[in-house]
């Protein structure tokens, strides 16, 4: 069976997990338990060895590639602190007091001053009340700087804070974790094929060679006489299998005192061949079996 397959039967619970992780870093280990479980089930179905092995791996380059998979979705900005900079405005009673004096002493210095201009008075006391009321305007000038500046002092800075939270898309997640499910899909489909044409090139064949017209005569006797039912026919069948190893220089050896060093031996109730050994030009190439009797 297919990933995407499996996958999709774990659709709503593995979006419903994702959905629950909250957070890119979190859903990576749901995604991990996930190709873990797809792993297991695909293995389970597989055909091969091969491609059991090539599932393991795919999914292996699967797993490192999901911090890297895009998963986010919206994005919340939270905003903390009043935003207040530079300084703060605070009124006081001594500003209020400062302000009307001002006022008093600049009306005051200026009111008779245009009184003088429009009677055009040149006299000592004139002067003298002139000087007096220019010092008037003067303080009334310098009392409603002050004020100004106690209305404006420097306070705390309180700066903005902003907290960035960004949340997972799960359905993002799904269909970019299947788009790299489907892609290993495809590349086990080659693997399957590959497969198939090594099965269909080895047709015929034993350990990588044509099989000989004598093998295959020889098989198809064995078959026939495991098929007739008849103790006898089978028998002769089976003795042909020494006339077979015979013309491929293979040598049948049955059991005695001088080739004992060809077989392993048990105890039994009579000397006697249980398996021949077979030699090939005096070389040893299966042991034999036989009892050694009481």
């Amino acid at each position: 069976m297919k990933f995407t397959e499996l996958l999709e039967k774990d659709k709503e619970h593995l979006l419903t997990e994702i959905a629950a992780a909250g957070s890119a870093e979190k859903a990576v280990p749901v995604l991990e338990k996930e190709i873990d479980k797809l792993l297991l089930s695909h293995n389970d179905s597989a055909g091969s060895d091969a491609e059991r092995s090539s599932a393991a791996h795919m999914m292996q380059a699967v797993r490192l590639s999901l911090p890297f998979i895009d998963s986010l979705g919206s994005t919340k900005v939270f905003e903390q602190g009043s935003g207040e900079s530079g300084t703060k405005r605070k009124t006081s009673l001594a500003g209020i007091l400062l302000i009307i004096a001002g006022i008093i002493l600049l009306v005051y210095g200026l009111l008779p001053l245009v009184m003088l201009a429009m009677n055009n008075v040149d006299s000592t006391g004139a002067r003298n009340d002139l000087i007096t009321r220019g010092v008037a305007i003067l303080m009334g000038a310098a009392a409603l700087y002050l004020s100004g500046s106690m209305q404006v002092r420097p306070g705390a800075v309180k700066k903005k804070e902003y907290h960035v939270e960004q949340r997972v898309d799960a359905d993002k997640i799904y269909r970019n974790f299947r788009t790299v499910l489907v892609s290993v899909d495809q590349s086990l489909d080659e693997v399957r094929l590959t497969e198939r044409q090594a099965l269909r090139e080895q047709a015929g064949k034993i350990e990588g060679r044509d099989a000989s017209p004598a093998e295959i005569e020889l098989f198809s006797d064995l078959l026939a006489a495991s098929y007739s039912g008849d103790p006898e026919f089978a028998l002769e069948k089976i003795a042909g299998i020494k006339y077979y190893l015979h013309r491929q220089q293979i040598e049948v050896v049955d059991y005695s005192e001088e080739n004992a060093r060809y077989f392993d031996l048990m105890p039994g109730a009579s000397a006697g061949t249980i398996r021949p050994a077979l030699i090939a030009d005096g070389s040893l190439l299966k042991k034999g079996l036989a009892s050694k009797g009481n």
